[in-house]
């Protein structure tokens, strides 16, 4: 299961958003002391961009599987003519790709690193 490989980093964004939830209830019963909805801006961030740095670590799973289509497919000749083989190798090249479901974790922990920027820096206006 591919969701299952990614198991960690939904956990840290999931501990993220739980984070600011519990900051936001945390500052509206307590209407005094309303800091703490702007300071969990800061861990979402910091839990996002975690989870962008373990991402980064899978692309070299992705380069080298694409590496070893490619040479799979360029071990067939099909011409003696040079020019019309490297045209051939060139379009038997597989490109890189990352799977959806790293692909959605990735838009998720971008879109929690913004929202939690503008929390860090606008949330004691929204509460208060």
């Amino acid at each position: 299961m591919e969701i299952l490989k990614y198991r960690m980093e939904w956990l840290l964004l999931l501990t993220a958003i739980s984070f600011a939830a519990i900051s936001v209830v945390c500052d509206v019963q307590s209407p005094e002391i309303t800091t703490w909805f702007a300071r969990s801006g800061s861990i979402v961030v910091l839990f996002a961009v975690i989870v962008e740095f373990r991402l980064s670590s899978y692309i070299y799973e992705d380069v080298l599987k694409a590496a070893q289509v490619s040479a799979k497919k360029k071990g067939l000749k099909v011409s003696d003519n040079p020019l019309v083989q490297a045209n051939i190798d060139a379009r038997k090249t597989v490109k890189p790709e990352a799977p959806r479901s790293r692909k959605l974790l990735s838009i998720c922990a971008h879109i929690l690193v913004i929202t939690g920027t503008v929390i860090w820096g606008y949330g004691d206006k929204w509460v208060s």
